[in-house]
């Protein structure tokens, strides 16, 4: 496949569908478009949350060193 892909509708085998498609297999399947612009190819990622924050603190404020 070459070229920006676009949602088509076509009828493979007596059942209509809706496929991605570049112009040349739109020509060759008989595709009615149905985007007026070419579609993206993968959607935009969406942001990660932030980390939470895993530092290890003292189990003690006094600094420890008891015994």
């Amino acid at each position: 496949m070459s070229g920006p892909l676009r949602r088509y509708r076509v009828v493979m085998h007596g059942t209509e569908t809706v496929m991605r498609l570049n112009e040349a297999d739109a020509e060759r399947f008989d595709g009615e478009p149905i985007d007026p612009v070419p579609a993206a190819v993968e959607p935009p990622a969406k942001a990660r949350p932030a980390a939470a924050d895993k530092a290890r603190t003292a189990k003690t404020k006094d600094g420890g060193g008891g015994g």
